[in-house]
């Protein structure tokens, strides 16, 4: 039996019984929240780079080009060019500390694997299924404790918000792993 089968069909289409298709739904919607949150803390972790980089190189820069020409008098233009770049870094620095693209990065990182691990619990259960291990109905007792966990991650990742176009390229991405021939609901 296949459990990457089509989701747009219900258990009525598919013959299936509701236990597996909710199973189901719930390891693909857990894999999908694991691809948009792993997609956000990639970029989370990219503007913390595109951000503190510059702050750093320009502070470095001014502190040690000022330091060194601190006896000097400077033109008019050096002074307006450290102002300038002294507003810059400062400006890189706050929003650096504003958005804390370290800690969402983190956080994203930390409920995406917690996602990952709510998928692999339901795919460990459904090989179960498979090779006879478990009835349907003990498959059947799991999925309160499992819409638990579920319901715990969502709650936990609230704080770190997911931009529409990082979940959409979560679905692309399942929908190409999949070779293009799953079609997956929406929320």
């Amino acid at each position: 039996m296949n459990h990457d089968q089509t989701l747009s069909r219900g258990p009525c289409q598919t013959g299936d019984p509701s236990v597996l298709v909710l199973l189901r739904t719930l390891k693909e919607n857990a894999r999908i929240s694991k691809n948009s949150h792993f997609y956000a803390s990639l970029r989370r972790r990219h503007l913390h780079v595109l951000y503190g980089l510059p702050a750093v190189v320009i502070n470095l820069l001014l502190g040690s080009v000022f330091f060194t020409l601190l006896q000097a008098e400077l033109p008019d233009w050096g002074k307006w060019l450290g102002a300038i770049l002294a507003l810059v870094a400062a400006g890189l620095g706050a929003v650096q500390t504003f958005f804390d693209f370290n800690k969402q990065c983190a956080g994203h990182r930390e409920v995406g694997n917690d996602y990952l691990e709510l998928a692999r619990e339901c795919e460990r259960l459904l090989a179960l299924l498979d090779d006879g291990l478990i009835t349907l109905q003990q498959l059947a007792a799991e999925l309160p404790r499992l819409n638990e966990e579920y319901a715990d991650i969502n709650e936990r990742a609230e704080r770190f918000i997911v931009t529409p176009a990082e979940y959409a390229q979560a679905r692309r991405r399942m929908v190409s792993a999949s070779g293009g021939t799953q079609t997956l609901k929406e929320p």
